[in-house]
């Protein structure tokens, strides 16, 4: 490959302000001359926040969604047995399956006629499994083929969404780049079986991972060593401009976290001890920027605790006032705690918070070990461990002198470490090396 790339990159929603990392990579990429395309499930839902970038960079006119019926897309409902009925979530009627076969019918023929071999293939549960039974791998190969487009290369973001698209190398005749990130090598394969990437790991030509740790569970899982590529997720430095911390008379401390509200997160922790800290700093401010399933439990746990004038729950919000928020914020918090054995794979908000400037304290929690310079940039603690968390987290805001030095150290550690215009670079020069693969 020689000269601007044709790039396909595959999602499973395209926007969505949690993976904004995603979109930084799709930007970046065309900054730098290439030509990308995104094929995604779904689209965000309406009115949910996205970045500036979507509409400066025009990507909706890049990408194109697999318009698939909610019964396949999200829900993956089984049309067997065809004289069955289905009842998608949410709906008021129920479909009968051999009236959705019918409007598959079409699809099919499409991809009969342009791709024979993977049309019966992508209907064999052997090879997609639920995808094959709830049509969605038909619905997607059939998207494809009518698109009549050429690519380089093909990139997939998360494990699932690879085994989705899988069958675009083909196809496509390109090699497929695979992205890892959390969920994927961790909840994924405890729901759907050790083995639902082996399938995936026999054909794909590179595997990127955003920590040591993400490769370690991924050769765990059956991945070739030989495949895997360390590229951590990157933060624009331009997006989080570094301020030195400092403690105004008479100002509250303000203590911060950016995530989703589940159980992983550890929310629950990081709010039980910030109430033993208010004990002895009472004028101290906590503020949650994120929402999820567990957003009306953590509000009444901080009223019952007594913190309801010290803690803002501001819901999703984009990157934007994300970016305001870190900007006011002396202290930032992640408290991340395993669940049935999953992790997180990087924990980018670390590395924007240190970007700003401002001192974190995390749990040693997944590869959060590696996303932090422990006891000079931030501090490390025990997970699900309320009492040490809290003593790191008094012991920060009894030492503001502490604070400029810590913000300094960390944001030299995200330029060297995760700029994404460097990590952007290295993707590109990985995409030659693929010419021959596979």
């Amino acid at each position: 490959m020689t000269g601007p790339l044709r790039i396909a990159f595959f999602t499973g929603t395209f926007p969505v302000i949690s993976e904004t990392f995603i979109l930084h990579q799709i930007t970046g990429l065309l900054d730098l001359g290439h030509e990308v395309d995104i094929y995604s499930d779904c689209a965000p839902e309406a009115g949910a926040p996205t970045h500036p970038a979507f509409s400066q960079y025009r990507l909706r006119e890049r990408t194109t969604y697999m318009d698939m019926p909610l019964e396949i897309a999200p829900w993956e409902m089984p049309v067997w047995p065809i004289t069955g009925r289905t009842w998608p979530p949410g709906s008021a009627a129920s479909i009968h399956n051999s009236i959705r076969a019918a409007r598959a019918l079409p699809k099919f023929l499409r991809c009969l006629a342009r791709a024979p071999r993977l049309s019966v293939q992508v209907l064999r549960r052997s090879e997609y499994r639920y995808q094959a039974v709830s049509l969605s791998a038909l619905y997607r190969l059939a998207k494809l083929c009518a698109a009549r487009k050429s690519y380089d290369v093909l990139h997939a973001h998360f494990g699932p969404v690879a085994n989705s698209f899988r069958f675009a190398k083909k196809l496509w005749n390109a090699p497929l780049v695979v992205s890892f990130h959390g969920y994927d090598f961790c909840t994924a394969p405890r729901k759907e079986g050790a083995d639902m990437y082996a399938k995936l790991f026999q054909m794909v030509d590179a595997v990127t991972v955003n920590s040591d740790f993400t490769a370690a569970r991924l050769r765990e899982l059956g991945c070739p060593a030989s495949r895997l590529h360390k590229l951590p997720v990157g933060v624009d430095l331009n997006e989080f401009p570094f301020r030195e911390r400092t403690a105004k008379p008479g100002e509250p401390i303000r203590f911060l976290t950016v995530a989703r509200l589940v159980k992983i997160k550890g929310c629950e922790f990081s709010i039980r001890a910030f109430a033993k800290l208010r004990q002895k700093h009472p004028n101290a401010h906590y503020d949650i920027v994120g929402d999820g399933p567990l957003r009306s439990e953590l509000e009444k746990l901080a009223r019952e605790l007594g913190l309801a004038d010290g803690i803002t729950f501001h819901g999703a919000r984009d990157s934007t006032q994300v970016q305001t928020h870190m900007a006011q914020s002396h202290i930032f918090v992640l408290a991340s705690v395993s669940v049935e054995g999953d992790q997180e794979g990087q924990g980018l908000a670390l590395q924007e918070a240190q970007a700003t400037g401002l001192p974190v304290v995390a749990t040693t929690h997944g590869a959060f070990p590696e996303g932090i310079i422990s006891g000079k940039s931030g501090f490390l603690v025990p997970e699900a461990n309320v009492e040490v968390l809290a003593e790191r987290l008094t012991f920060l805001a009894e030492h503001p002198e502490l604070w400029p030095k810590m913000g300094r150290q960390g944001r030299v550690f995200v330029e060297q470490q995760f700029d994404i215009r460097q990590l952007n670079r290295q993707l590109v020069a990985l995409y030659p090396t693929l010419d021959s693969a596979g």
